[in-house]
C-alpha cells in the first residue's frame, strides 16, 4: 500500500514530507556511501548557514565568533583558522569590532600584537544565529516519524565519532 505524499507548512515555507516507504535506498557500499554522505553533508550544512545569515551577521562572522568564543586570537591565527588571507580577515574583523561583537586590545605578552575577543554582544549575536540554526533543524526533524529519528540519532552519533577520529 502506497502512502500518497504529504505536505508540511512551516514559517512561510511549505516543505514536501516523502514517507520512509516511498525514499530511495541508498548503495551501501563504501564508495557510494562516502558520495552521497558528502553531498548531505556539504548541503545541509550549506542550509545551516544560510539559515543563520541574516544581513547583520554573515557567514564569516559567525565562524571568526566561533573561533573567538573560548578564547582570543590574532588575526593571523584567525585567517589560518578559516584558511583565508589575513587582509581578508582583517575586513572581517573591522566589521564585527563596528558592530561592538569584537574587541581589539594589545597582548600583554607581547604589545607589537593585537588580540581579538568576542564581546557580550558578540556572544549574544552568535547564541542568536545558533539558535535560528536549531530551529530550522529542529522544524525539519519534528516532520519526521520516529523510526527515522532513531536513523538519524544514530547517524549522528556515527558523525561525531567518525569525525572526531
Amino acid at each position: 500500500m502506497s502512502i500518497p505524499d504529504q505536505t508540511n507548512v512551516t514559517e512561510n515555507e511549505t516543505i514536501p514530507v516523502q514517507p520512509n516507504t516511498e525514499r530511495k535506498i541508498p548503495s551501501t557500499t563504501t564508495g557510494d556511501l562516502a558520495a552521497e554522505l558528502r553531498v548531505a553533508v556539504m548541503k545541509t550544512s550549506r542550509r545551516l548557514r544560510h539559515e543563520s545569515s541574516s544581513e547583520t551577521l554573515t557567514a564569516a562572522q559567525y565562524s571568526v565568533l566561533v573561533a573567538l568564543k573560548t578564547e582570543q586570537h590574532t588575526i593571523g591565527e584567525l585567517a589560518v583558522h578559516e584558511q583565508i588571507a589575513a587582509p581578508s580577515m582583517t575586513r572581517i574583523v573591522k566589521a564585527l569590532v563596528e558592530a561592538g561583537w569584537v574587541t581589539r586590545t594589545a597582548n600583554a605578552l607581547d604589545a607589537r600584537q593585537v588580540m581579538i575577543g568576542i564581546t557580550a554582544e558578540g556572544m549574544l549575536a552568535l547564541m542568536a544565529a545558533r539558535s535560528q540554526r536549531t530551529a530550522w533543524l529542529a522544524r525539519r526533524i519534528d516532520m519526521l516519524g520516529e523510526e527515522d529519528r532513531v536513523i538519524l540519532a544514530r547517524a549522528a552519533a556515527l558523525l561525531q565519532e567518525m569525525s572526531a577520529k
